[in-house]
């Protein structure tokens, strides 16, 4: 499953450029890179944020024992 991506790269680019050149592919490129920024960031802090709500009943556990 890893290796789609890499599989399709070059088809994908090849008809992006010959479709609507290559300022269109740098465009697409900075795009795709911010999208996978902002997801990156999103991801961490969901994982922190179950990090802490799980850390945070644990806490009360040893409290209550």
């Amino acid at each position: 499953v890893g290796s789609i991506g890499t599989f399709l790269e070059g088809p994908v680019i090849a008809w992006i450029v010959a479709q609507y050149g290559w300022s269109a592919m740098f465009t697409c490129m900075i795009f795709l890179s911010i999208f996978g920024a902002l997801t990156s960031f999103r991801a961490a802090r969901y994982q922190r944020m179950i990090k802490l709500s799980t850390s945070s009943v644990s806490s009360l556990e040893q409290i209550i024992s």
